[in-house]
């Protein structure tokens, strides 16, 4: 009674809660940890037993009650530790303990001997596979049970109603009984067929006769238990059918052949089908010959692809090798960027450029080294490359090099996309074109000074042209000759005609070459003014194509010709008080051949006019001119005068 006393009496022990110096949060923490264990605990063998109730069919059932006392016991212990927080009935915690170790030992003793048991028993896979194949069995005795079921039902059916004719043959007085039924399946009547076996063996046809025969020998000694032939006989119509022909011969004791009996079935239906049949598996491995042919086509087919696909695959290899040598040898810069702007690879050359290693430069986007004032540029291309607007786009603008030195480059963006339509990255190629650029400047400057003085020289010859036209003009108040005169006035006119082009060069946009339309129609004026010309009497038609443009030489040639044909008109194809029109023509084709026409419809030309036998000096001059720009001129006076100048533009 004492030890029980002390087994449960707390006066010798302090409660647990003083280990914990009675702290609020610690003794809360173990109180709800133990509680919640020791209830989980107690819930897991309710789960367990409704399990094993449940499924009675499993094995070592009394192995999951064991683990419920063992996991209630666990839950005790839990519990106990909550009492033993203020009540310090230690013996009767370690005593559950005790009991809570034993049932552990216990339990795990029972598994390891039973262990071996649980690996013999079939896994999950072997128990599917032993359904599936007893499941098989039954379908398959269920199907043959159905076969057998059918067959007997046939069988049953064919007994009642056989249509098969039946013989019986005496062999010793070679008598053949045939039934109605083998009569009218030849189609005979009763009286039309005799008794005998000879009756028999003249219908059945003529190439099956010896191995029937052969046939019905081999049954008679016993080689062959049962008489089974198929051959053709003789109907009443002359024409031959298939019959099936069974029967079992009668021996007496000393072996002799007594009787035979037999029937005989129609299989002449079976055998068209047979025959059928047999065609149409002709038919078959002939297709199946030629489906072999053509699958063997097919896979020759398929092993020159694979050969040719390793061999892409092989030149694709080689291909990627010559694009990373070429990528990292290339003269220029090359890159791929992100579509946010970083650099994802690059090559010596750009990072020569811009004086970074790969290393650092693939630290940094485009948009960090780009100079501010083009970075608004650059990002309206991104967006229009991105938005598909433009395929590709070119730009010159500015980077900062890694000594924040500015150098102009030119950079051209093209853009890859995945198979479905997605940016992928920029492709960029990047060229240093600092030194181009000052090299640019230079030239610019260097032909802006070449221009103005090019300016200079045009204006001076004009106004030296004009000088000398003065002085001409000065020279002919002193002459009194009228034919010297004549002589001095077209002199200083072609020489005028000279200043008027180089007036229009330094005026022109393009230094090399006037727009040569313009020209003529102040030439004309001038000289319908130097001739003093009455407009209402002379009219003038000038019909000129604004795109032929001509340089300083052809220019000045075409002028004088020009000049001595609108003055030769004016002079000589309007006597006076006759009224006229001067038409002037000129265009260009599309191979650059240029055709001038200048006509007048005055008094027209002698009809043995020849203008290269004449003295004139215009004339002289005109072919002449002519002759130096390689043209070729033809002049026509019937009516009056017309001439025409073709020479190709250089």
């Amino acid at each position: 009674m004492e030890f029980l006393s002390n087994f449960f009496s707390t006066s010798h022990f302090i409660p647990h809660g003083h280990c914990y110096l009675w702290k609020p949060e610690l003794i809360w923490l173990h109180l709800v940890s133990d509680v919640l264990t020791g209830l989980a605990y107690y819930s897991i063998p309710l789960m367990l037993i409704y399990f094993a109730r449940k499924r009675r069919d499993m094995p070592f059932g009394w192995i999951f009650l064991m683990f419920g006392i063992f996991i209630v016991a666990c839950g005790t212990t839990h519990l106990m530790d909550v009492w033993t927080l203020w009540y310090p009935t230690y013996w009767l915690s370690g005593l559950l303990k005790a009991i809570t170790a034993f049932i552990s030992v216990l339990t795990a003793i029972e598994l390891v001997l039973l262990m071996p048991q649980l690996l013999a028993l079939p896994s999950p896979a072997q128990l599917e596979a032993a359904n599936c194949q007893l499941a098989k069995e039954i379908a398959e005795r269920i199907r043959t049970e159905e076969v057998l079921r059918e067959s007997q039902q046939r069988w049953q059916l064919a007994l009642r109603g056989n249509n098969d004719g039946i013989w019986d043959w005496n062999v010793k007085t070679n008598e053949v009984f045939f039934s109605p039924r083998w009569k009218e399946m030849l189609g005979y009547e009763e009286h039309d067929i005799s008794n005998h076996l000879d009756e028999w063996v003249t219908r059945v046809h003529p190439d099956d006769v010896e191995w029937v025969t052969q046939a019905v020998q081999e049954h008679f000694a016993q080689k062959k238990s049962f008489y089974v032939a198929e051959y053709r006989i003789k109907c009443k119509n002359n024409a031959y059918k298939w019959i099936l022909d069974r029967g079992q011969a009668l021996w007496d004791e000393d072996g002799n052949v007594l009787r035979m009996t037999g029937t005989q079935k129609d299989i002449t239906e079976r055998k068209q089908a047979e025959e059928a049949l047999s065609s149409l598996l002709e038919q078959l491995e002939s297709k199946v010959e030629e489906r072999t042919a053509e699958l063997t086509r097919i896979n020759e087919s398929l092993q020159a692809e694979i050969t040719e696909r390793q061999r892409i695959e092989q030149a694709l290899r080689e291909s990627e090798q010559r694009f990373r040598a070429t990528f990292h040898q290339a003269a220029v810069g090359i890159a791929h960027v992100a579509i946010d702007g970083s650099w994802l690879l690059v090559n010596q050359k750009l990072c020569n450029i811009l004086g970074y290693t790969p290393e650092e430069l693939q630290l940094l986007t485009f948009q960090d080294i780009t100079h501010f004032d083009d970075l608004n540029t650059d990002l309206e291309y991104v967006d229009q490359i991105l938005a598909d607007n433009i395929q590709t786009y070119s730009t010159e603008k500015r980077y900062f090099r890694k000594d924040n030195s500015i150098i102009w480059v030119n950079v051209t963006v093209s853009l890859m996309r995945e198979l479905s339509g997605e940016p992928k990255y920029f492709i960029s190629v990047i060229k240093d074109i600092s030194e181009r650029l000052q090299w640019e400047q230079q030239i610019q400057a260097s032909l802006l000074e070449k221009e103005v003085l090019l300016k200079e020289i045009y204006h001076r010859v004009k106004n030296n042209l004009q000088v000398i036209s003065s002085l001409l003009n000065l020279q002919s108040a002193h002459i009194k000759d009228e034919h010297d005169l004549v002589i001095f006035r077209q002199s200083q006119q072609r020489i005028e005609s000279m200043a008027l082009v180089h007036e229009k060069l330094y005026q022109s946009q393009d230094l090399a070459k006037i727009n040569f339309g313009e020209y003529i129609r102040d030439l004309v004026t001038s000289l319908f003014a130097a001739y003093e010309v009455n407009e209402d009497a002379i009219a003038l038609i000038i019909n000129i194509d604004d795109r032929v443009f001509l340089g300083l030489d052809t220019a000045i040639t075409c002028s004088l010709i020009i000049h001595e044909l609108v003055s030769n008109s004016l002079k000589y194809a309007f006597p006076i008080g006759r009224n006229g029109t001067i038409s002037i023509n000129l265009k260009k084709d599309h191979k650059n051949q240029v055709t001038l026409v200048v006509s007048d419809d005055g008094i027209g030309l002698a009809s043995n006019f020849n203008f290269k036998n004449l003295a004139s000096l215009g004339w002289l001059l005109v072919d002449a001119l002519s002759n130096q720009i390689s043209g070729n001129i033809n002049i026509q006076g019937a009516m009056g005068v017309e001439c025409h100048l073709t020479f190709t533009l250089i």
